[in-house]
This record gives structure tokens, C-alpha cells and sequence, in this order.
């Protein structure tokens, strides 16, 4: 055997026995197979749009979302093999799902070396799943964006409602007094003024609860598809994730103490407390500011912020 011939021989060996070529049979149908750069890129481009925690191979791997050689026990794969995710757009292809399925039985390696992932055998290549729609919307994210920013309005227009509905008792109630367009007058109520007022006229005050009960309802929706779709914190970061939710936790604050200041109100104002009604109605007006303001503000960081 000449030397030529010697070295052709030893170039198609080691073709044939690269430990970089895997074989056929299971090499994953996917363009590339990079390892977890090819788990990076398939995060980074269904699931980072919703989850911050797809920004590293140590968050990625965190609190159970992958158990290296356990794809059954980890919630990424869990949540990807029966569509849950990605909530909103095309779900990820078989391949994609097998990929990822082999990339964490093989032990959730860091490394960018080929994985050796039996491809999708189902016979024709499916095209890619639909999202699946939630109640009339075309995802969770689509109806918790709407919910947020109606409620957001209804409540607007409740404490609009509301605010009128006081101004005008209080000018019935005061009479001549300070509502009077002659001055000062007599600034106080009594008690039978205000429970008089409290009995008359109950239009802006039902119209008012109505707008209440309709945001309320809606909120209601908005809070549990939120609460559903929360991500974990990355340590030593702030994302936008991290201030929507904490923006979450200030208007729910805010919404309960509504609700108690609110009832406080109401028995006031039927037990004709009037020097007892003044600081509540005062709460009551600035908690009702507060909320629409921080949900409004909550939902424009979400949106215009990047991720």
C-alpha cells in the first residue's frame, strides 16, 4: 500500500469514526446542533418574550425547571410537551420538543458539542401547532393584557362617578354652606342632613357600584392569568418581570383597602356619622386614584420596557 493510498484510507476513517458525527438514525432533525446553544437559541426565541429566566444556563436549570437526566421531572419540558407553553404563538415543533427532551436525559450539559437526540420518526413533518386559544381571546397573555387595561377604565370612570355622586350630596347636605354660591355659611351637616341626602337620590351611586362590580370581575380574570404566568426572580436583577409583579402586589394592596374603606363609608354615611365620614371619604378618594394609576402603570412598563 502506497503512501497515498495510505492516507486516503486514514481520512475516510476518520470520517466515518469523528466522535463529532453522530449517526443518522439519531441525529436531531433541526438545522443545528450546537448543544445548549441550540437550547439557548430555541428559549431565547419562544419563551424569553414571557420568561427572564431564560437568560442563562444557571437560571435556566433553576428551581426545577430542568432535572439533568430526568425530562419527566422537569417543568420546561413538562410544560412544552403538552403545549402549555409558549402561552401565546406557534407551540415548539416535535423536533424542538425532542431536542430538548434529549438535551436534559443526556444531563442538561453547558456545553456547545452535538447532541446525540433520536429525531421526530413520525413519518411527514406536522406544521407547526396553532396556539390554543383562551376563552375568547387568542392566548393568556392577549387576555390578560385586555382585562388589565379595561378594568384599568372602568375604574377611571367609577371613581369619575363616584366623585360627582359625593360632590352632590355634600351640596345637599351643607345647604348654604360651603357648596353655597354666597360663601361660607353654615359649613356643618347634621346628622339627619346627611342620612336625608344618604336616602334620597341613589342613581350615581348604583351606577358607580356597577362600574365597581364590572372592573372588579374583570380585575378578578386579570390577577389569576398573572399570578399563572409569573417568573422567578433572577438574583441581582431587577427585570420587568420583577416590577410588574411587585406593581401587581401594590394594586391588589390598594384594591383590598378600597373595599374596606369603601363598606366604612357606606355605614357611615347611613348612620349619619358625619365627622366620622370626612377622613374615610378622603381615603377612599385617594386609594381610588392610586389603583387605576398603578395598574396603568404597571401594563405601559410591561409593554414598553425590554426584556
Amino acid at each position: 500500500m502506497n503512501i497515498r493510498t495510505t492516507m486516503i484510507f486514514v481520512a475516510l476513517a476518520a470520517l466515518v469514526f469523528s466522535p463529532s458525527t453522530l449517526p443518522a438514525e439519531t441525529v436531531s432533525a433541526l438545522s443545528e446542533n450546537k448543544g445548549f446553544a441550540t437550547i439557548k437559541e430555541i428559549l431565547d426565541n419562544r419563551c424569553s418574550a414571557c420568561h427572564d429566566w431564560t437568560s442563562s444556563y444557571d437560571s435556566i436549570i433553576a428551581a426545577g425547571r430542568v432535572v439533568p437526566g430526568k425530562p419527566e421531572s422537569s417543568r420546561l419540558y413538562k410544560r412544552i410537551a403538552n403545549d402549555e407553553m409558549p402561552a401565546e404563538g406557534e407551540k415548539l415543533s416535535p423536533d424542538q420538543k425532542a431536542f430538548i427532551k434529549g438535551w436534559i436525559a443526556a444531563g442538561a450539559p453547558s456545553t456547545e458539542l452535538p447532541l446525540s437526540v433520536p429525531a421526530d420518526t413520525s413519518g411527514a413533518t406536522p406544521a407547526p401547532a396553532a396556539s390554543k386559544g383562551f376563552l375568547f381571546f387568542p392566548n393568556k397573555v392577549v387576555f390578560h393584557e385586555v382585562t388589565g387595561f379595561v378594568s384599568t377604565g372602568l375604574f377611571v370612570a367609577a371613581g369619575v362617578v363616584g366623585t360627582i355622586h359625593l360632590i352632590n350630596m355634600m351640596r345637599a347636605a351643607h345647604g348654604s354652606g360651603i357648596f353655597a354660591s354666597e360663601g361660607l355659611g353654615d359649613a356643618e351637616a347634621s346628622s339627619g342632613d346627611v342620612i336625608g341626602v344618604w336616602n334620597g337620590d341613589q342613581t350615581l351611586r348604583w351606577v358607580h357600584v356597577g362600574l365597581l362590580v364590572a372592573g372588579e370581575a374583570l380585575y378578578v380574570g386579570d390577577a389569576i392569568t398573572g399570578i399563572s404566568m409569573f417568573t422567578d426572580s433572577t438574583p441581582g436583577k431587577l427585570t420587568k418581570h420583577d416590577i410588574h409583579r411587585y406593581a401587581f402586589y401594590t394594586h391588589a394592596a390598594l384594591m383590598v383597602g378600597q373595599m374596606v374603606l369603601g363598606f366604612l363609608a357606606t355605614d357611615a354615611l347611613s348612620r349619619g356619622d358625619h365627622n366620622g365620614l370626612h377622613p374615610i371619604m378622603v381615603a377612599h378618594t385617594a386609594v381610588g386614584l392610586a389603583i387605576p394609576l398603578v395598574m396603568l402603570g404597571a401594563g405601559l412598563e410591561n409593554m414598553l420596557l425590554p426584556d
